[in-house]
């Protein structure tokens, strides 16, 4: 009996058993996870009244944000820390099979619940998307759809449009009130001119193409199509992780609680998660540079975002080979997949391109929350974007200067969008799902090598591309 027992524990321990180095990463990554929910919790949460409460608030989710930002980092950086591997987080993951099953039955019956009672979350990006599709569907311009006349036949109320600082709404300081934007659309319709105030779908044209096979159907089967993109995502991300399995989709399943996330859309039926499981599957493949390179192409194609990703994409390719495949790749999958949709509405390239410069209202949570507190007068937007993007080149300097934190630079450079006019909480949402990709298709082998020149030199580990990587990924 005894021996019986000692051969089981001995098979768990090879189920089970986390390597070290990449254990310790997963772990800081879930930390990571941690200090965003909070605080992103402290941004949604109910105030003390007071500006003294507020700048406390305001100054809880900094430092929240700021510690998630470090664990990103260091959890990314390769070599890991001498600190961090003393302190061997990892012994974490020995729980992470038992994590696994709680989060995926909290998550499971979450969503079960959101789906039977209709309580699905949808925004005027996500009603677009599907109206969008229904107009590609009866052979009409998706670009041309109005979106209050979207909103209303969806059943959605006209507050949930992003209205423009256009005619009366110019005025309002911070963002405008419901009872603001039912006025403003009321004199609209009475102009005959909402495209002014509420500009329609501004996306690129994959992101109500993906919506095309489910664009009639109830919007919990929307749900369940868009959470097919995950469930795959989740296949591959278990399948590179080898013995790391349930550390990795643990995580994935904790990202359902960062509302924003690639899985908190999904489980909405909202289109943008594809964009954004395509951006993980171009990090998760960047070692097989065709495929990585034409999962970019089509998340260029189907949402905004990715563009400001792909620079951060190519540092981490830097120093890795395929170069040309990689961009061959990703020109293939924008030739064959978009193109044509530009031809077919060439007033496409125009809406996604004015819906990056459109004069859109304050939102968001980062130093923008302050004007929209009133506790200092609303700065030039164009200051607050200028911010961003500075910040998201001095992110790519670092990691470029620094090789061993070159991989914390690319999926942090979206982090600078926390200083912009509009710091939506889908933004940063992105960075753990892209650290999780990063650290299943690159720095789960860092250690791999015992001489340490493993990529110590570039901040990439020298782990072999091809089909092999997946099978060999949990050995670190």
């Amino acid at each position: 009996m005894g021996r019986a027992w000692r051969a089981l524990w001995a098979r768990s321990q090879a189920l089970f058993g986390q390597p070290a180095r990449g254990a310790d990463r997963l772990a800081l990554l879930g930390l990571a996870l941690v200090a965003l929910r909070f605080a992103n919790w402290s941004w949604l949460s109910a105030r003390i009244p007071g500006e003294a409460a507020f700048l406390a608030n305001f100054a809880i989710q900094v430092l929240a944000f700021l510690a998630f930002c470090l664990l990103v980092a260091v959890g990314c950086r390769s070599p890991l820390p001498a600190w961090v591997v003393r302190l061997r987080p990892g012994r974490l993951l020995a729980l992470a099979p038992v994590a696994f099953l709680v989060l995926l039955l909290a998550v499971s019956l979450s969503v079960a619940n959101s789906l039977s009672s209709g309580r699905l979350l949808i925004d005027d990006a996500n009603a677009m998307a599907v109206c969008g599709a229904r107009a590609i569907s009866n052979g009409h311009d998706p670009y041309q759809v109005s979106e209050i006349d979207c909103l209303r036949r969806l059943g959605l109320p006209v507050t949930l449009a992003t209205p423009l600082r256009v005619g009366t709404l110019a005025r309002v300081q911070g963002y405008p009130t419901a009872a603001e934007i039912e006025a403003a659309v009321r004199a609209a319709e009475a102009r005959g001119d909402t495209g002014s105030l509420v500009p329609g779908l501004g996306k690129p044209p994959l992101d109500p193409v993906a919506m095309i096979p489910v664009a009639r159907a109830p919007a919990s089967v929307r749900a369940l199509w868009t959470l097919l993109g995950l469930v795959v995502l989740a296949a591959l991300l278990a399948w590179a992780a080898g013995r790391l399995w349930a550390g990795a989709l643990s995580l994935l399943l904790l990202s359902y609680f960062i509302p924003g996330s690639a899985l908190n859309f999904a489980s909405f039926g909202n289109a943008e998660s594809f964009a954004y499981v395509l951006m993980a599957l171009a990090v998760l493949w960047i070692r097989r540079p065709l495929l990585s390179g034409i999962a970019l192409g089509l998340a260029l194609g189907s949402n905004e975002l990715a563009a400001f990703f792909a620079p951060a994409y190519a540092l981490m390719a830097l120093r890795l080979p395929g170069r040309l495949a990689r961009v061959a790749g990703a020109l293939l999958a924008l030739l064959v997949a978009v193109v044509p949709w530009l031809v077919r509405y060439p007033d496409a390239l125009g809406k996604a391109l004015a819906n990056l410069t459109a004069p859109d209202f304050p939102l968001g949570y980062g130093p923008i929350e302050l004007a929209l507190g009133h506790v200092v007068p609303t700065p030039p937007a164009a200051l607050m974007e200028g911010m961003a993007l500075l910040a998201m080149v001095l992110i790519l300097v670092w990691g470029w200067r620094r090789p061993a934190w070159r991989v914390a630079a690319g999926v942090l450079m979206l982090s600078g969008f926390w200083l912009s006019w509009r710091s939506l909480d889908e933004y940063m949402a992105q960075i753990p799902l892209l650290a999780l990709a990063a650290l299943v298709g690159l720095l789960l082998n860092a250690d791999r090598d015992p001489s340490g020149a493993g990529g110590r030199a570039e901040g990439i580990p020298s782990v072999p591309p091809g089909p092999a990587l997946p099978t060999g990924a949990g050995q670190a």
